[in-house]
């Protein structure tokens, strides 16, 4: 009996003992249709194509995408090691790319509030400092036409708090001036 129970722990220690294989993912290697480039200002990439599936992957304005197949408004995109799906529109050539890169244009994360005034007439004109992550940093009035102070300060106030998407050139992050003219 004595013997039975030292072979049970034995082979029971060399069990234990065993490495297990290690799981691994798949890793998806077709060969891509084409290479496109984020258009948009951020591009989610979906586990399906889907809007209300989950956001596996985010890539910013630039980034270059393998593209592997296409679903009405959808493309399949490599993301790490695997794919996901994306909207179609949201991509580009590398010819619009190069152009907008060479005249990048601002676009908006988060609209500045509008400042109302009824009864104001003319234009307030701004020019903001943006930083790298798309926030102004700095504002100066250049002009005011509407003859009221606290309404340019409104409005200067309002850009201050709006947020830019980040200017991508050549994979690198820009800070860049933007100029805002409002008209009453």
């Amino acid at each position: 009996m004595k013997h039975v129970v030292l072979a049970l722990l034995a082979f029971a220690a060399l069990a234990c003992s065993q490495e297990q294989p290690a799981v691994t993912g798949t890793v998806d290697t077709r060969e891509p249709i084409r290479v496109s480039y984020v258009g948009a200002p951020e591009l989610p990439v979906h586990a399906k194509a889907d809007d209300q599936s989950e956001v596996i992957a985010t890539y910013q304005n630039g980034e270059a995408m393998s593209v592997l197949s296409e679903k009405g408004d959808w493309v399949e995109v490599r993301s790490g090691d695997g794919s996901g799906w994306a909207h179609k529109t949201d991509l580009t050539t590398a010819e619009a790319k190069r152009s907008a890169e060479e005249n990048p244009e601002p676009k908006f994360r988060i609209m500045p509030l509008p400042v109302s005034a009824p009864g104001a007439h003319g234009e307030v004109y701004i020019e903001a400092d943006v930083n790298t992550d798309g926030d102004v940093t700095a504002t100066r009035l250049i002009s005011n036409s509407t003859g009221s102070t606290a309404l340019a300060a409104q409005n200067e106030n309002a850009l201050k708090s709006a947020k830019f998407y980040p200017i991508i050139v050549r994979n690198e992050r820009r800070a860049f001036k933007y100029y805002h003219r409002v008209s009453y």
